[in-house]
């Protein structure tokens, strides 16, 4: 047998993309729209987000409820680390550097312990340890601060994105075609698997960037592959990976769902991988959503509880084909290419509308509608 030198989605030079935690973020920069005091004498209440510096949908949030004067208050994994807080449960008080509000809509984006650095700390034991402690003591606290929130975003799907496997089988059952997929830790195993003659697609079955260090992220992109070429992977593999039939399509649909709202565009790119290495290349523009499929898409968010998803199908012969549903829902690159802000609109008004309808409900209350 034949030992790969990489593992197979790693055997390729991949980008890289360097995110620093330097805010553009217009609250965080500017200040907080200023709000009363409740009747109770509580803290005003915010909308919060736990996410990174890098989350673009969440700056442009800002800015856009900034001016309908709603207060957002953003924690960054990797800014958080020595942030002076202090939260009382009970009431739902949160105070957060120099800020004292009580958030009532909660949307955990890209909270991520790999995003978190200590300076300083070196490569010495005591650093490590005090990274890991520092990690593990971060995730709990983002774990425990959405789930007490009155109204979070996906509140159904809890800390984690449903993964791609129970994706697959959702679609399935709900009436979508899907591609013939095996998961293995041997990629020429799957020649057998998967029926045919065509080539095949090799994807992750978790992120599609790897965070070797905090804010350098590599790329780990879908990887159209020749079924003689995957011969040559006959041992296993340092980690499991997705392999699934290539299906033919001259674009994809990229479906939004925000609340009650659907939003569909058309993605044209040369390659699987196009988003990610020559995003010059891709086109995008506003389309309906096409006859058959709202129904069975709508079962998909309702099985897993989502009410803010970006769902990916091919615009396949026969069909559209379901690959996968973003729970990240990142929609500014798409409205960009088809000049288009009809996301963008649904998101903060969906946003604005849980805010006031919580804005003024009952005090420290837990429960999740």
């Amino acid at each position: 047998m034949t030992l790969p030198a990489m593992p197979l989605l790693l055997r390729a030079k991949r980008p890289v993309t360097e995110l620093h935690p330097h805010s553009l973020d217009f609250q965080v920069r500017v200040g907080h729209p200023q709000r009363q005091p409740s009747h109770a004498g509580h803290p005003p209440a915010c909308v919060l987000t736990l996410t990174r510096t890098a989350d673009q949908e969440v700056d442009a949030l800002s800015l856009q409820l900034a001016a309908q004067g709603v207060p957002l208050i953003r924690i960054d994994a990797d800014r958080c680390p020595q942030a002076e807080t202090l939260w009382d449960p009970v009431t739902g008080t949160l105070h957060w550097e120099g800020t004292t509000f009580r958030p009532v809509v909660c949307w955990r984006r890209y909270f991520d312990a790999q995003a978190m650095r200590l300076q300083g700390t070196g490569r010495h034991s005591a650093g490590r340890l005090e990274t890991h402690y520092m990690r593990d003591q971060w995730s709990a606290w983002g774990h425990a601060m959405a789930s007490s929130v009155v109204r979070r975003i996906n509140h159904s799907a809890g800390s984690f994105p449903p993964d791609r496997i129970s994706q697959l089988r959702a679609a399935r059952s709900a009436g979508l075609r899907i591609p013939a997929t095996v998961v293995t830790s041997v990629p020429a195993s799957a020649l057998k698997a998967i029926a045919g003659e065509g080539d095949l697609l090799v994807k992750s079955l978790g992120h599609h960037a790897v965070e070797s260090a905090p804010g350098q992220l590599h790329g780990v992109y879908p990887e159209r592959v020749r079924r003689d070429e995957i011969r040559g992977y006959n041992s296993p593999e340092s980690a499991p990976l997705l392999v699934q039939e290539f299906v033919e399509a001259d674009s994809e649909l990229r479906v939004y769902i925000i609340g009650a709202q659907m939003v569909a565009y058309k993605v044209t790119r040369p390659a699987p991988e196009a988003l990610w290495t020559t995003p010059d290349s891709i086109f995008v523009e506003e389309c309906a959503v096409p006859a058959g499929i709202e129904v069975a898409l709508w079962r998909v968010a309702d099985q897993f509880g989502l009410e803010m998803a970006a769902f990916d199908l091919l615009d396949a012969p026969g069909g559209p084909v379901f690959l996968e549903v973003n729970t990240h829902s990142d929609w500014l690159w798409a409205e960009r290419k088809a000049k288009s802000d009809a996301v963008s609109r649904a998101v903060h008004t969906m946003i604005k509308d849980l805010f006031e309808a919580h804005d003024s409900g009952p005090e420290g209350s837990t429960t999740h509608a």
